[in-house]
């Protein structure tokens, strides 16, 4: 069995700087979420990828359609986990502070937080769950999170393949399974 991760093309959006607010990055991320992508090549080795399912996010959907020539299956579950707003006020952070807030209150399962944590967790099982249960080469379009969870979560069901940091845009990461 052979399941292909590609992380969508790379989004026009530039990631924002200096000091902001919680509000202000929420607007930036509402903003990244409607931006155009840059479509870009894909080397997506010999197999003949028989289908494909993509998160149902606009930059998702566009690059399934671009390197995988059949039809291309929406699913939500492969959708990038979602921070929910900090009621912060007008503090401002450096974004790479907002970021370290971010991942403590997440992996620590802050109240502010663990709803949207626990959604994450339970997508990421379900989707590997449906994979697990293929028998047929397939192709998976998705975000650089969910993908990185996914990668952990089909080499602990047994699957061989790179673990993940943050995927590249546009790059195949393949896993296997006999």
């Amino acid at each position: 069995m052979r399941i292909g991760l590609v992380r969508h093309f790379k989004v026009e959006q530039a990631v924002p700087q200096g000091w902001k607010t919680a509000g202000e990055l929420q607007a930036w991320r509402e903003r990244y979420d409607c931006a155009p992508i840059s479509p870009a090549s894909v080397d997506l080795g010999p197999t003949r990828w028989s289908r494909c399912i993509c998160s149902d996010a606009p930059r998702a959907l566009k690059t399934a359609e671009v390197i995988h020539s059949g039809p291309v299956e929406v699913t939500p579950l492969l959708r990038e986990f979602d921070f929910a707003a900090f009621r912060t006020g007008g503090l401002r952070l450096p974004v790479g502070a907002w970021k370290w807030v971010l991942r403590l209150a997440w992996t620590s399962g802050h109240g502010s937080q663990r709803a949207a944590r626990d959604d994450f967790r339970q997508r990421v099982q379900a989707m590997a769950q449906m994979l697990d249960a293929e028998t047929e080469p397939l192709l998976v379009v998705s975000h650089g999170g969910m993908m990185m969870h996914l990668a952990k979560e089909l080499i602990r069901r047994g699957f061989t393949g790179p673990k993940l940091g943050v995927a590249d845009h546009a790059k195949l990461y393949l896993y296997e399974r006999d």
